[in-house]
């Protein structure tokens, strides 16, 4: 197999903090079990193996579409748990004395 190039990986990525974090995690992945997905891995070396299966694009890389912020956050978590709520309106009456 050819070089890893990173500028040639970074095209297939589009981002390098993106080629960072799929790496990082598709190397974790590969310490914890999981077959790598090209032949020629080192099984000393994840995170090289990660890199040769991103440049072979064997990984599919998602990226989420939305992100919650905080106020959403405790919106859900108040729906989830009514007693949250119960204790929202203590705190906002305190607040209000």
């Amino acid at each position: 197999m050819k070089p890893l190039r990173i500028d040639e990986l970074i095209a297939k990525v589009k981002n390098k903090f993106l080629l960072i974090n799929a790496t990082i995690t598709r190397a974790k992945q590969i310490q914890a079990g999981s077959l790598p997905y090209v032949d020629d891995f080192d099984p000393t070396d994840a995170i090289t193996t990660a890199l040769k299966e991103i440049s072979a694009e064997k990984i599919k890389i998602k990226v989420g579409k939305s992100i919650i912020k905080t106020q959403e956050l405790k919106e859900t978590e108040v729906k989830k748990r009514p007693s949250l709520a119960k204790e929202e309106k203590k705190k906002t009456k305190t607040k209000k004395k």
